[in-house]
């Protein structure tokens, strides 16, 4: 079957909630910062209590993107949410022209700090 994703964001309030969460299947997608992917840093300290609210009207796992670029930030997040996504930080390491093989080892650092959570 088809899974549909759903975003919620900071500015989802309790009357959208549950429209966001009507027909999702997967995971919800919590963007943890307003504004563009890449300019703000993800703050598990503000992130940990909007997926709690998420996860009481919900059983879906809620993973977390946006602001997540160090291995030490998807520790942080992954251990308020039950995963987190990483971009744009991946996106610059290739940008900058580096070699693959530094790029999949900056993966799997952001890997290791998420399941370190």
């Amino acid at each position: 079957g088809l899974n549909f994703i759903r975003l919620a964001t900071p500015t989802t309030d309790a009357k959208r909630l549950p429209k966001v969460l009507q027909n999702t299947s997967g995971f919800v997608y919590y963007v943890s910062v307003t504004g563009i992917t890449g300019a703000a840093a993800a703050e598990a300290t503000e992130v940990g209590p909007e997926v709690a609210r998420i996860k009481r009207s919900t059983t879906l796992p809620v993973i977390v993107g946006f602001g997540i670029n160090t291995p030490e930030a998807a520790k942080a997040i992954a251990s308020v949410a039950d995963g987190c996504v990483v971009g744009s930080a991946i996106v610059k390491e290739i940008s900058t022209g580096k070699p693959v093989a530094e790029v999949l080892a900056f993966v799997a650092k952001l890997a290791a700090g998420a399941h370190a959570a």
